[in-house]
Protein backbone atom coordinates (compact mmCIF):
# COMPACT_ATOMS: atom_id res chain seq x y z
CA UNK A 1 0.00 0.00 0.00
CA UNK A 2 3.09 2.44 0.68
CA UNK A 3 4.36 1.58 -2.90
CA UNK A 4 0.89 2.58 -4.33
CA UNK A 5 0.88 5.57 -2.51
CA UNK A 6 4.33 6.70 -4.06
CA UNK A 7 3.43 5.57 -7.30
CA UNK A 8 -0.05 7.38 -7.18
CA UNK A 9 1.81 10.61 -5.32
CA UNK A 10 4.35 10.80 -8.64
CA UNK A 11 1.04 10.19 -10.75
CA UNK A 12 2.09 6.89 -12.81
CA UNK A 13 -1.25 5.85 -12.93
CA UNK A 14 -0.68 3.02 -15.83
CA UNK A 15 1.83 0.91 -13.32
CA UNK A 16 -1.03 1.74 -10.57
CA UNK A 17 -3.93 0.92 -12.24
CA UNK A 18 -1.80 -3.20 -12.65
CA UNK A 19 -0.92 -3.48 -9.09
CA UNK A 20 -4.77 -2.28 -7.51
CA UNK A 21 -6.53 -5.10 -8.58
CA UNK A 22 -4.12 -7.94 -6.74
CA UNK A 23 -3.73 -5.68 -3.95
CA UNK A 24 -7.19 -5.09 -3.74
CA UNK A 25 -8.42 -8.57 -3.53
CA UNK A 26 -5.36 -9.67 -1.28
CA UNK A 27 -6.81 -6.48 1.67
CA UNK A 28 -10.36 -7.89 1.27
CA UNK A 29 -9.39 -11.76 1.71
CA UNK A 30 -7.29 -10.03 4.83
CA UNK A 31 -10.57 -8.05 6.12
CA UNK A 32 -12.37 -11.06 6.06
CA UNK A 33 -9.60 -13.61 7.58
CA UNK A 34 -8.11 -11.85 10.04
CA UNK A 35 -9.10 -10.54 13.63
CA UNK A 36 -8.45 -8.48 16.43
CA UNK A 37 -6.12 -5.64 15.27
CA UNK A 38 -4.49 -6.78 12.19
CA UNK A 39 -8.11 -7.18 10.91
CA UNK A 40 -8.53 -3.47 11.90
CA UNK A 41 -5.46 -2.52 10.35
CA UNK A 42 -6.50 -4.73 7.09
CA UNK A 43 -10.03 -2.73 6.80
CA UNK A 44 -7.66 0.78 7.06
CA UNK A 45 -5.56 -0.68 4.34
CA UNK A 46 -8.28 -1.32 2.25
CA UNK A 47 -9.93 1.94 2.67
CA UNK A 48 -6.49 4.07 1.23
CA UNK A 49 -6.26 1.37 -1.94
CA UNK A 50 -9.64 2.40 -2.72
CA UNK A 51 -8.52 5.78 -2.03
CA UNK A 52 -6.24 5.51 -4.65
CA UNK A 53 -8.79 3.69 -7.39
CA UNK A 54 -10.61 6.74 -6.88
CA UNK A 55 -8.03 9.45 -7.95
CA UNK A 56 -7.05 7.12 -10.89
CA UNK A 57 -10.70 7.28 -11.64
CA UNK A 58 -10.82 11.11 -11.51
CA UNK A 59 -7.01 11.54 -13.39
CA UNK A 60 -8.60 9.15 -16.83
CA UNK A 61 -11.64 10.36 -16.45
CA UNK A 62 -13.29 6.88 -15.08
CA UNK A 63 -16.43 8.76 -13.48
CA UNK A 64 -18.01 4.96 -13.00
CA UNK A 65 -14.75 3.98 -11.18
CA UNK A 66 -14.03 6.92 -9.04
CA UNK A 67 -17.86 6.79 -7.81
CA UNK A 68 -17.82 3.14 -7.01
CA UNK A 69 -14.13 3.13 -5.28
CA UNK A 70 -15.11 6.16 -3.33
CA UNK A 71 -18.38 4.74 -1.93
CA UNK A 72 -16.27 1.51 -1.17
CA UNK A 73 -13.78 3.79 0.59
CA UNK A 74 -16.93 4.56 3.09
CA UNK A 75 -17.74 0.92 2.86
CA UNK A 76 -13.84 -0.07 4.16
CA UNK A 77 -13.47 3.42 6.40
CA UNK A 78 -16.43 2.50 8.63
CA UNK A 79 -15.00 -1.11 9.49
CA UNK A 80 -11.69 0.02 10.99
CA UNK A 81 -13.46 0.74 14.42
CA UNK A 82 -10.95 3.53 14.35
CA UNK A 83 -13.78 6.79 14.56
CA UNK A 84 -10.85 9.52 13.62
CA UNK A 85 -9.54 7.51 10.86
CA UNK A 86 -12.38 7.40 9.54
CA UNK A 87 -13.54 10.71 9.83
CA UNK A 88 -10.28 11.88 7.76
CA UNK A 89 -10.85 9.22 4.93
CA UNK A 90 -14.37 10.63 4.29
CA UNK A 91 -13.32 14.33 4.96
CA UNK A 92 -10.39 13.25 2.15
CA UNK A 93 -13.19 11.87 -0.15
CA UNK A 94 -14.99 15.28 -0.04
CA UNK A 95 -11.95 16.89 -0.59
CA UNK A 96 -10.86 15.22 -3.96
CA UNK A 97 -14.63 15.82 -5.31
CA UNK A 98 -14.50 19.09 -5.14
CA UNK A 99 -12.91 20.11 -8.06
CA UNK A 100 -15.04 18.07 -9.91
CA UNK A 101 -17.88 19.61 -11.98
CA UNK A 102 -21.08 18.70 -10.28
CA UNK A 103 -22.60 18.03 -14.09
CA UNK A 104 -19.98 15.08 -14.12
CA UNK A 105 -21.84 11.27 -13.43
CA UNK A 106 -22.26 10.08 -10.00
CA UNK A 107 -20.34 13.09 -8.05
CA UNK A 108 -23.63 14.38 -6.29
CA UNK A 109 -24.07 10.96 -5.59
CA UNK A 110 -20.71 10.26 -4.37
CA UNK A 111 -21.01 13.35 -2.14
CA UNK A 112 -24.45 12.59 -0.78
CA UNK A 113 -22.90 9.57 0.31
CA UNK A 114 -19.85 10.90 1.78
CA UNK A 115 -22.03 12.84 3.56
CA UNK A 116 -23.91 9.84 5.00
CA UNK A 117 -21.21 8.09 5.84
CA UNK A 118 -19.51 10.88 7.84
CA UNK A 119 -23.10 11.62 9.70
CA UNK A 120 -23.27 7.39 11.19
CA UNK A 121 -19.41 8.28 12.40
CA UNK A 122 -20.39 11.27 13.93
CA UNK A 123 -23.56 9.22 15.72
CA UNK A 124 -21.13 6.73 17.01
CA UNK A 125 -18.99 9.32 18.16
CA UNK A 126 -22.21 11.15 19.89
CA UNK A 127 -21.39 14.14 18.34
CA UNK A 128 -24.72 15.05 17.53
CA UNK A 129 -23.95 18.50 16.07
CA UNK A 130 -21.57 16.87 12.80
CA UNK A 131 -24.04 13.98 12.59
CA UNK A 132 -26.66 17.10 12.21
CA UNK A 133 -24.71 18.45 9.69
CA UNK A 134 -23.65 16.18 7.30
CA UNK A 135 -27.85 14.66 7.50
CA UNK A 136 -28.53 17.97 5.90
CA UNK A 137 -25.69 18.50 3.65
CA UNK A 138 -26.96 14.66 2.40
CA UNK A 139 -30.59 16.44 2.26
CA UNK A 140 -29.65 19.20 0.55
CA UNK A 141 -27.98 17.33 -2.58
CA UNK A 142 -31.00 14.70 -2.17
CA UNK A 143 -33.07 17.53 -3.15
CA UNK A 144 -31.16 18.39 -6.39
CA UNK A 145 -30.65 14.65 -7.93
CA UNK A 146 -33.69 12.98 -6.45
CA UNK A 147 -33.90 8.85 -6.57
CA UNK A 148 -30.83 8.15 -8.47
CA UNK A 149 -28.86 4.92 -8.92
CA UNK A 150 -25.36 5.58 -10.59
CA UNK A 151 -23.05 2.52 -10.66
CA UNK A 152 -25.37 0.49 -8.46
CA UNK A 153 -25.22 3.11 -5.49
CA UNK A 154 -29.01 4.06 -4.70
CA UNK A 155 -28.96 8.04 -3.15
CA UNK A 156 -31.91 10.20 -2.82
CA UNK A 157 -34.07 11.20 -0.36
CA UNK A 158 -35.20 7.97 0.28
CA UNK A 159 -31.52 7.34 1.81
CA UNK A 160 -31.05 10.18 3.65
CA UNK A 161 -34.37 9.60 5.71
CA UNK A 162 -32.95 5.91 6.45
CA UNK A 163 -29.88 7.28 7.44
CA UNK A 164 -31.53 9.32 9.55
CA UNK A 165 -33.02 6.70 11.37
CA UNK A 166 -29.95 4.69 11.68
CA UNK A 167 -27.81 7.86 13.05
CA UNK A 168 -30.61 8.08 15.64
CA UNK A 169 -30.54 4.68 16.41
CA UNK A 170 -26.49 4.41 16.37
CA UNK A 171 -26.42 7.85 18.85
CA UNK A 172 -29.41 5.77 21.62
CA UNK A 173 -31.79 8.57 20.57
CA UNK A 174 -34.19 5.60 20.17
CA UNK A 175 -38.04 7.40 20.66
CA UNK A 176 -36.85 9.88 18.10
CA UNK A 177 -35.32 6.89 15.42
CA UNK A 178 -38.82 5.51 16.06
CA UNK A 179 -40.77 9.14 15.33
CA UNK A 180 -38.49 9.37 12.09
CA UNK A 181 -39.08 5.86 10.65
CA UNK A 182 -42.82 7.20 10.01
CA UNK A 183 -41.42 9.55 7.18
CA UNK A 184 -39.92 6.66 4.92
CA UNK A 185 -41.21 5.20 2.28
CA UNK A 186 -39.04 2.59 -0.32
CA UNK A 187 -39.33 3.35 -4.11
CA UNK A 188 -40.38 -0.20 -5.86
CA UNK A 189 -36.53 -0.92 -7.08
CA UNK A 190 -34.69 -0.54 -3.68
CA UNK A 191 -32.85 -3.53 -2.84
CA UNK A 192 -34.17 -6.22 0.02
CA UNK A 193 -31.20 -5.94 1.66
CA UNK A 194 -31.41 -2.54 2.19
CA UNK A 195 -35.04 -2.08 3.75
CA UNK A 196 -34.42 -5.41 5.59
CA UNK A 197 -31.45 -3.56 7.76
CA UNK A 198 -33.87 -0.59 8.16
CA UNK A 199 -36.43 -3.12 9.69
CA UNK A 200 -33.08 -4.31 12.04
CA UNK A 201 -32.41 -1.07 13.12
CA UNK A 202 -35.75 -0.56 14.10
CA UNK A 203 -35.99 -3.61 16.40
CA UNK A 204 -33.16 -2.50 17.65
CA UNK A 205 -34.57 0.70 19.05
CA UNK A 206 -37.62 -0.96 19.82
CA UNK A 207 -35.34 -3.78 21.94
CA UNK A 208 -33.75 -0.76 24.08
CA UNK A 209 -37.35 1.20 24.91
CA UNK A 210 -38.50 -2.07 26.28
CA UNK A 211 -40.91 -2.80 23.61
CA UNK A 212 -40.49 -6.52 23.02
CA UNK A 213 -43.80 -7.39 20.16
CA UNK A 214 -42.55 -4.20 18.28
CA UNK A 215 -39.09 -5.29 18.02
CA UNK A 216 -39.83 -9.07 16.99
CA UNK A 217 -42.43 -7.89 14.78
CA UNK A 218 -39.76 -5.55 12.50
CA UNK A 219 -37.14 -8.43 12.55
CA UNK A 220 -40.37 -10.81 10.97
CA UNK A 221 -40.39 -7.55 8.81
CA UNK A 222 -36.81 -8.15 7.84
CA UNK A 223 -36.82 -11.33 7.72
CA UNK A 224 -39.69 -11.04 5.38
CA UNK A 225 -37.75 -9.11 2.69
CA UNK A 226 -33.99 -10.51 3.35
CA UNK A 227 -34.10 -14.05 5.45
CA UNK A 228 -30.63 -15.04 4.88
CA UNK A 229 -29.10 -11.28 6.46
CA UNK A 230 -31.89 -11.34 9.22
CA UNK A 231 -30.96 -14.86 10.05
CA UNK A 232 -26.94 -14.35 10.37
CA UNK A 233 -26.61 -10.91 10.84
CA UNK A 234 -25.02 -9.72 13.67
CA UNK A 235 -27.06 -6.86 14.92
CA UNK A 236 -30.05 -9.27 14.95
CA UNK A 237 -28.45 -12.14 17.02
CA UNK A 238 -27.36 -9.39 19.33
CA UNK A 239 -30.98 -8.09 19.70
CA UNK A 240 -32.47 -11.21 20.29
CA UNK A 241 -30.11 -12.30 22.77
CA UNK A 242 -31.00 -9.12 25.09
CA UNK A 243 -34.66 -9.63 24.28
CA UNK A 244 -34.26 -13.34 25.15
CA UNK A 245 -32.35 -12.24 28.70
CA UNK A 246 -35.33 -9.96 29.42
CA UNK A 247 -38.31 -11.93 29.02
CA UNK A 248 -39.80 -13.99 32.03
CA UNK A 249 -41.98 -15.97 29.65
CA UNK A 250 -40.83 -16.89 26.20
CA UNK A 251 -43.67 -15.96 23.34
CA UNK A 252 -43.72 -17.65 20.26
CA UNK A 253 -42.00 -15.46 17.93
CA UNK A 254 -39.00 -15.03 20.21
CA UNK A 255 -38.48 -18.90 20.60
CA UNK A 256 -38.61 -18.82 16.94
CA UNK A 257 -36.32 -16.16 16.65
CA UNK A 258 -33.89 -18.02 19.12
CA UNK A 259 -34.30 -20.87 17.04
CA UNK A 260 -33.72 -19.00 13.84
CA UNK A 261 -30.17 -17.70 14.61
CA UNK A 262 -28.86 -20.01 16.98
CA UNK A 263 -28.65 -17.67 19.96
Amino acid sequence: MARINDVAQAAQYRPMSRALPGLLAELHAAAHMLTGEDQRQAWGLLAEAYRCGHSVGIAIGLNDLSTTALNRMDWAAQRTGDLEACRRLQDSGRHLLEGTGPRTPGVLVAQGQLHLGSAVVAARAHDAALMAHHLDEAARIAARTGERRDFSVHFGPTNVSVHRVMTLVEAGEHDKAVAASKDVYFPADWAPTRIGHHHIDLARSYRWMAKPDAALYHLDQAHAVAPQQASRHPLVHETVAALARASTRRSDALSTWITRTGV
